[in-house]
């Protein structure tokens, strides 16, 4: 389902409403239907309707067009008769997700603005100065420069992309990552958050501890935890008890670790990964805002520094241009 987030959301909101009214997901789909729909999420109830006819389970039905925490949280929904909540599980973290993008989104206008009002300051005053310029030269050397700032800032754009795609199979650039300040945390909360959900929904459905880990650590898109999950996966195969492996590991925060360990003996999981679970999210919304505050304010005050260094080279041509007329 290539819907965004805000869509997601909704979808995935009104499934769990009508799902715990006692619908069954053949008439939970029938009356979403009916509501137009847009197309993703259209697409994936028809998907979901002829995989129902032809046999499949649900899981197996949604998950051509999911994405990895949306399948194992589902996939673990069913397998335990817990449908509801695995949906309103990613309700809850779309939602997050959308609120967050907003919030970048928002803040990344002012910054824009100036921007484009800097690159403007920058060239024009400087081009009627000079004189002998026409308009047209003007508008051209200024379209020139915004190109060259869009070009940079696509690269910028497309290298952390990069970045990001490599992450949740690659470790050491996953580690790489966590460290940038405040991307960082953001990243390592989103990570936990989706970790902890999957894990939940499957302690829920009773799914085998090896399996759980697998599929939570999946989840994670995050090779960090991927590398840290194959080592709890062996510990579960072995049938050894995972809260002294999840504390050996550095992947996983301390306090976490320990509530783990703890709640594994005391057989308390399911509470304790559903408090984790809202904590790491909330945590994760929390950082993705902070996020969208700095960002924005590192780029306004780079542009305010290339427009005070744009005016200074004005003035500083214009008294230079008068020293000569002087002489």
């Amino acid at each position: 389902m290539t819907a965004n987030t805000a869509d997601k959301h909704l979808f995935y909101s009104e499934m769990a409403k009508l799902l715990d009214a006692g619908f069954d997901i053949r008439k939970a789909a029938a009356v979403l239907q009916d509501t137009r729909l847009p197309a993703p999420q259209a697409a994936l109830l028809s998907d979901l309707n002829r995989g129902l006819e032809a046999g499949e389970s649900i899981a197996v039905a949604f998950g051509k067009r999911l994405t990895d925490i949306e399948r194992a949280i589902i996939g673990a929904g069913e397998r335990g008769g817990k449908l509801a909540p695995a949906f309103q599980h990613l309700a809850d973290y779309f939602g997050m997700l959308a609120s967050a993008r907003r919030e970048v989104v928002r803040g990344m206008i002012y910054p824009l603005v100036v921007l484009h009002l800097g690159v403007f300051i920058g060239i024009v005053p400087a081009a009627l100065m000079k004189g002998g310029t026409t308009s047209t030269e003007i508008l051209g050397s200024l379209v020139g420069a915004l190109l060259i700032v869009y070009a940079a800032g696509y690269c910028v754009f497309a290298g952390i992309r990069a970045l990001l795609q490599q992450a949740p199979e690659n470790p050491g650039i996953d580690r790489l990552v966590n460290r940038l300040p405040g991307i960082g945390k953001a990243r390592r909360n989103l990570a936990m958050a989706r970790f902890c959900k999957v894990y939940h929904s499957c302690v829920l459905a009773g799914i085998s501890m090896s399996e759980t880990a697998g599929l939570a650590s999946e989840a994670s898109q995050s090779g960090v935890i991927r590398e840290a999950g194959a080592e709890l996966v062996k510990a579960a195969v072995a049938g050894s008890a995972l809260g002294p492996r999840f504390m050996a590991d550095d992947a996983f925060p301390k306090a976490f670790a320990r509530s783990y360990s703890t709640g594994e003996e005391a057989g308390t999981l399911d509470k304790d990964l559903a408090r984790w679970s809202k904590l790491f999210q909330d945590d994760a919304e929390s950082s993705v805002k902070r996020v969208s505050v700095m960002i924005p304010k590192l780029l306004y005050f780079l542009v305010l520094g290339f427009a005070a260094w744009k005016i200074a080279g004005f003035y500083s041509d214009y008294y230079g241009a008068l020293e000569q007329i002087g002489e």
